[in-house]
């Protein structure tokens, strides 16, 4: 089930079936991410070379085994050409803090993000002066 379908739930009964709940738990990282690369047309392998990671550590990410940092987990974002909202649930799913616009460097992939810039210019924009 879908979360949306779950939301829809939720805000139409007056009683929560909370079996409905507990039967559709949340995707691990690893699983929403591979269901975006499969979304995306995107080979693991492809993933892993254009964020230069060592390729035994991008497969444990996506396999599940580790997590990656906030800033691994906004590349991939910015090279999967997510919106916000699915950015903002890779961070929650992986366990990192949310995008919040007041800090500089999030404003700046808020607005990657939401004007579907290029990898190679995004982050051109953001980490210009590091």
């Amino acid at each position: 089930m879908q979360t949306a379908d779950i939301e829809r739930m939720i805000k139409r009964t007056k009683n929560l079936n909370m079996g409905v709940i507990e039967a559709n738990p949340p995707p691990t990282f690893s699983e929403y991410v591979l269901s975006l690369l499969e979304e995306k047309g995107v080979k693991r392998s492809r993933l892993i070379l254009a964020l230069n990671m060592d390729r035994n550590y991008g497969y444990q990410i996506l396999n599940g085994t580790r997590i990656p940092t906030r800033q691994q987990i906004i590349h991939m974002a910015l090279f999967l050409g997510l919106d916000v909202a699915q950015t903002q649930k890779l961070l929650t799913l992986g366990k990192r803090e949310a995008l919040y616009v007041r800090r500089p460097e999030d404003a700046k992939i808020v607005h990657c993000l939401e004007h579907k810039m290029s990898y190679e210019k995004a982050c051109e924009f953001i980490w210009e002066n590091e």
